[in-house]
C-alpha cells in the first residue's frame, strides 16, 4: 500500500532524521543561541508531527493490507488556522474518546444542575479538565499536568474570542 510506504519514509526518514537537530535537554543546556534554540524547538515540533503522521500512516496502510479500513486519526494539524481545529486534526480518535466519554458527560451534568452555573464556567471545566486528562494520558508528571492545563486555557481563549467576533459579526 502506497500508505504504508509513505507512513515508512515520514517516520524513519523524515522524523528520525529531525531528531538529531530536535530540541531535548542536551542540546537546550549545550545551545546558548536564541536563533540555535528556535531552530531546534522548529525541528522538534516537525519532529513529533512526522512521527505521529507517520506511525499513522503505517498502521492504516497495514490495515488497509489487512482487509481493515480504520479511521483516519491525523489531517495536517499544522496546517489549521486555529488551535481548536489543530487539536479537531492531531489524533483525532483519541480527541474524539475524551469529547464523547468526558466532555460532553461534564458538561452536560453542569448543564442540567438543579442550581445553574454560567455557560462560560461550564466550558471552561469541560475544557481545561478535557486537556488536563489528555495531557495525563500522555504522561503522569507536572510537565504533562502543565502542558494540558496551557492547552485548556488556549482552547478557552479561543472559544470565548470566537464567540466575541461571532456576536459582532
Amino acid at each position: 500500500s502506497q500508505r504504508l510506504v509513505i507512513g515508512i519514509f515520514k517516520k524513519f526518514v523524515v522524523a528520525d532524521t529531525l531528531a538529531v537537530f530536535a530540541l531535548n535537554s542536551t542540546l537546550a543546556n549545550q545551545t546558548t543561541a536564541g536563533g540555535w534554540l528556535w531552530f531546534m524547538l522548529s525541528a522538534y515540533a516537525l519532529r513529533i508531527c512526522f512521527d505521529f503522521s507517520g506511525y499513522t500512516d503505517i498502521a492504516l496502510g497495514l490495515g488497509r493490507l489487512f482487509g481493515f479500513n480504520l479511521p483516519e486519526n491525523f489531517d495536517k494539524p499544522y496546517l489549521k488556522p486555529n488551535l481548536t481545529t489543530f487539536w479537531n486534526s492531531w489524533h483525532i480518535t483519541l480527541a474524539q474518546w475524551f469529547r464523547a466519554y468526558f466532555f460532553n458527560p461534564v458538561t452536560r451534568a453542569l448543564r442540567t444542575r438543579s442550581r445553574p452555573i454560567p455557560m462560560v464556567l461550564i466550558i471552561l471545566t469541560g475544557q481545561m479538565g478535557t486537556m488536563l486528562l489528555i495531557g495525563l494520558w500522555h504522561g503522569i508528571t507536572w510537565n504533562f499536568v502543565i502542558w494540558g492545563l496551557w492547552h485548556g486555557i488556549g482552547l478557552f481563549v479561543h472559544n470565548r474570542w470566537s464567540d466575541a467576533l461571532r456576536s459582532r459579526l
